[in-house]
């Protein structure tokens, strides 16, 4: 255990390292990010150093033995000063992933503030192994073991590319994360990749959308940039491929900046669609969420809650779009409903709280085939909950309970005792159910103003999650030890609450994420850095035990002894 600790915490450092040091210049926003980037991550590092220094990560637990245990003296040289690596410390790092073809790869770039002492990092890094080679006005390196990644530098920048055939190798088909067969690169193909790179000016860059640049301009500490159609286009396969699956992943940009704050971490998107969609939200933009829908939802502090409002009608037309809606009313029909009924049925708006989770032990037994009756003590969970969606139309919702019901009675003869706790009711108005007739009841009647939701109303939707209680919850619950459980604590002492709320307009969807810490007075990124310290600290070191130095007859009392530690 005390290994892979240690891996991990050198691992980390250098991770520290290149993150705090990188910069790179080009285009509009001095970004050299290609125009069919998947996806980007750029981090301002001249705002994260001045909310959390260098040197306030090195006065931490894993970052001390990190460096106690580095035996490298060059490793040790850039834990202790990563300005020695050559890199321009003062701007930016960018990462981002390039889909090309069924394959992909990963890019880092940043500036350089002294190219002699970065080449002279590389050799002694790659202790004889490594050779800087020369392509025409490029210097590079490659990697030595398996051709998978090359670093392209000259006087002022660098390119690292990385391989990522082997992204997500098991999903079925033996497709990779790009949504083909995976095949690693040849080296003159990385190679290719870098000097492109450099190259990269005027359309041929991502600063050339005029949103992308906007984005960058908008100062931030972190800023995300996702286009779907050019991450997965191409990825569905089988009965996805005979649909217009690409309609949701054409034109599909998510945009988004991250701010760390005194007692906060923010975080503000903004999604745009192709054409398509963007039509199909327009055409059904439905209302916000109101004080009357809040209203139904429990006024104590909840675990989580969460209210939308949308036009009953989208689900049909997206269906639509899809090409789905042969296969979804053959699938329906058989259950005596159509998506019809559904959109009739349906109000447009729903509301779902989580109260409580309590686990108690009830006695269980198992029988072995040999006839032998082992007996245990089973966890039964409970859920306090619970869930309301507006009716349109009465007689339709019950048409849809009814054919529910019908299913499950076919499906679940057995009846399942955590199902059979969930009760339900129906009005001209509203549909319940939840974990007691109490809570259906409470629903129904409205007439609330719980604090928590106050913030969903005027939006499209709106979320909350008390991260606190929940920690305290499984606390309360957890029979693990005490090292586990004094991570509970931690983490209920950090975090607090996130919302989130959402809107939908003029085809774009704007969404605000914002999560509360305990400590309100402090910058998130120093209170993260102090987080990570503690939960570093409150794992146990424990060593392995040799099990040839305990005589054959010895009982184990204290198993936290330690007995010929194995590293």
């Amino acid at each position: 255990m005390t290994n892979v600790k240690n891996k991990g915490l050198l691992l980390l450092s250098i991770s520290l390292v290149l993150l705090i040091t990188a910069c790179n210049k080009g285009g509009k926003t001095g970004l050299l990010v290609p125009n069919d980037a998947g996806m980007v991550l750029h981090v301002d590092l001249t705002s994260l150093s001045s909310k959390l220094t260098w040197a306030e990560i090195k006065q931490t637990a894993w970052f001390t033995k990190a460096l106690n245990q580095t035996t490298d003296s060059l490793a040790k040289q850039l834990l202790n000063d990563p300005e020695t690596s050559g890199i321009d410390p003062r701007g930016s790092l960018v990462v981002f992933m390039k889909r090309n073809g069924s394959n992909g790869y990963v890019a880092f770039e940043g500036t350089l503030k002294d190219a002699a002492k970065f080449s002279k990092v590389i050799e002694e890094g790659g202790k004889g192994n490594i050779k800087i080679e020369k392509d025409g006005e490029y210097n590079f390196v490659r990697s030595p073991d398996n051709d998978n990644a090359v670093v392209y530098f000259n006087d002022r920048l660098f390119v690292a590319i990385i391989d990522a055939s082997g992204v997500s190798k098991g999903l079925a088909g033996g497709r990779n994360g790009f949504g083909g067969r995976a095949e690693k690169y040849p080296l003159d193909s990385l190679k290719l990749f870098a000097k492109s790179t450099f190259q990269l000016k005027g359309s041929k860059l991502l600063d050339s959308d005029k949103r992308f640049a906007e984005l960058i301009g908008d100062k931030a500490d972190m800023h995300f940039w996702v286009n779907s159609g050019n991450l997965y286009s191409g990825l569905a396969g089988g009965i996805m491929a005979m649909m217009k699956f690409n309609a949701l992943l054409d034109g599909a940009i998510t945009a988004g900046k991250a701010n760390f704050d005194n007692g906060k971490i923010t975080a503000d998107m903004r999604n745009y669609y192709g054409k398509e969609m963007t039509d199909l939200l327009k055409k059904n933009n439905g209302s916000n969420i109101t004080e009357e829908t809040i209203s139904h939802l429990p006024e104590q502090d909840v675990l989580a809650a969460f209210s939308m409002s949308y036009a009953p009608s989208y689900i049909k037309d997206l269906i639509k779009l899809l090409g789905f809606d042969g296969i979804a009313n053959a699938g329906l029909a058989q259950l005596g409903i159509s998506i019809d009924d559904f959109t009739k049925a349906n109000g447009g708006t729903q509301s779902f709280a989580l109260t409580d989770v309590t686990v108690t032990g009830k006695p269980a037994a198992i029988t072995l085939d040999n006839g032998e009756t082992i007996s245990y003590e089973k966890d039964d969970t409970k859920f306090d909950f619970v869930f309301g969606s507006s009716v349109g139309d009465q007689p339709s919702f019950q048409k849809l309970i009814d054919a529910f019901k019908k299913t499950m009675d076919k499906e679940m003869p057995v009846k399942d005792s955590t199902l059979e706790r969930i009760k339900n009711r129906l009005t001209d108005k509203w549909f319940a159910l939840g974990g007691s007739d109490a809570e259906v009841d409470a629903f129904l009647a409205g007439g609330k103003k719980p604090p928590y939701a106050q913030a969903f109303t005027g939006h499209s939707m709106g979320g909350y999650v008390n991260l606190q209680k929940i920690f305290t919850t499984i606390m309360a619950n957890s029979k693990k030890d005490t090292a586990y459980k004094k991570n509970l604590e931690i983490s209920a002492n950090f975090w607090k609450t996130i919302t989130m709320h959402s809107d939908i307009k003029g085809g774009e969807a704007i969404s605000k994420i914002e999560i509360n810490l305990a400590d309100t007075q402090t910058n998130a990124l120093k209170q993260l850095n102090q987080y990570i310290d503690k939960m570093y600290q409150a794992i146990p070191e424990k060593e392995g035990i040799v099990v040839s130095d305990i005589p054959g007859d010895a009982t184990i009392a204290d198993t936290t002894a330690v007995v010929s530690p194995v590293n």
